[in-house]
């Protein structure tokens, strides 16, 4: 018997390609993930901080009513996969360099209807009673979640395969095949697999992927630091954005902390910036011995310049469907959902007129 060739080729199996290809492969969608890394989250989802949150958003903005949902898409995701999250540390907490700008911040975030609170002193010591100088007011945030990006990624693809999707790791797509203004499958290793639909996921690499087929998306590339510190001992409970740090542990006791990155810095800057940051981690936290740095890997995430992400059909090409926008890790699970519902039930997302807004013939 002759295999069916898969409906649906999703092009990247990062965070967002995984959660789309989860949400259609349970829907009984024969889904094809391809990728040029030889495991999923490989890319910038494996360079990512993994906050999970609203508290970063702008209430005015047009994207806060997304990230909103975002977050209520999580909270089904722990319902229907409890596993996948199991790992994932709940609550962050942020203060700014004075306590009025603190208490401005907790305020905006109360009054935006965020389930925030503002924790004195002693209160904030209680919860993390590392810290070597606490500040007079933080804001506490409960529905935060800090999680690793990469192992959430690969977990999703595993439970789409599990529901029957196929996987190709290792090997760059290297074009989309087109007839007729229609895609009909992809190149993959001199080879062309047919397809019915194919999703362009591939975070910054999206962007290459539309200028093939003549379209482009307005994507920019904004980079971002990611540093590793090998930790032998719990030292901080929660997420903390500090006006000096940025940082959270793992359940190895590893420390992360996330910086911004210029895109002109050569590579060993990266280095020299997280030595510099171990310096500022000692005087903030009562470390134990033998804290080092591990990794400092930069990562680089797709950005459009409205900060909305784009999700829908391509115009002028038939059958290719683009799903790219940072936060890509907050926004997965519910992209995830969005996208399956279009791609399946012909259920318009909602974001279609930001897509168009952002794509233009070369």
């Amino acid at each position: 018997m002759t295999a069916r060739h898969p409906e649906i080729l999703i092009i990247g199996a990062g965070i967002v390609g995984a959660a789309i290809a989860y949400r259609l492969a349970v829907r009984g969608a024969n889904v094809m993930l391809v990728d040029e890394a030889r495991a999923p989250g490989c890319g910038v989802t494996g360079r990512a901080f993994g906050w999970i949150n609203i508290i970063n958003g702008t209430p005015t903005h047009q994207n806060y009513p997304l990230w909103q949902r975002a977050l209520d898409a999580y909270g089904d995701l722990r319902q229907e996969l409890p596993h996948v999250l199991q790992a994932a540390r709940p609550g962050a907490l942020v203060w700014k360099a004075t306590r009025e700008e603190t208490e401005d911040f907790g305020r905006l975030r109360q009054d935006a209807g965020e389930p925030v609170k503002l924790l004195d002193r002693d209160a904030l010591s209680r919860l993390e009673p590392r810290l070597r100088h606490p500040p007079d007011l933080a804001v506490f945030s409960p529905q935060d979640l800090a999680l690793d990006p990469a192992a959430l990624a690969r977990s999703l693809v595993a439970e789409a395969v599990k529901a029957g999707a196929s996987t190709r790791f290792g090997q760059p797509v290297s074009a989309i095949e087109t007839v007729a203004g229609r895609a009909t499958g992809i190149h993959i290793a001199g080879e062309m697999i047919a397809a019915d639909t194919v999703v362009l996921s591939a975070g910054a690499g999206v962007g290459r992927l539309a200028a093939d087929l003549g379209i482009e998306i307005g994507l920019q590339s904004s980079p971002a630091l990611l540093l590793r510190y090998g930790c032998s001992a719990p030292v901080v409970g929660h997420i903390l954005k500090t006006p000096r740090v940025e940082v959270r542990q793992a359940p190895d006791h590893a420390l992360l902390v996330a910086k911004s990155w210029s895109p002109d810095a050569d590579a060993d800057r990266s280095r020299k910036i997280g030595e510099a940051m171990l310096s500022v981690l000692q005087e903030e936290f009562d470390l134990p011995d033998g804290v080092t740095l591990l990794a400092a890997e930069v990562g680089v995430r797709p950005m459009l310049a409205d900060g909305m992400p784009r999700l829908g059909y391509l115009p002028g090409v038939s059958g290719v469907y683009l799903a790219v926008g940072h936060p890509g890790v907050i926004l997965a699970p519910l992209l995830g959902t969005l996208a399956a519902d279009e791609i399946l039930n012909g259920k318009a997302t909602g974001l279609t007129a930001s897509l168009a807004s952002g794509v233009n013939a070369l």
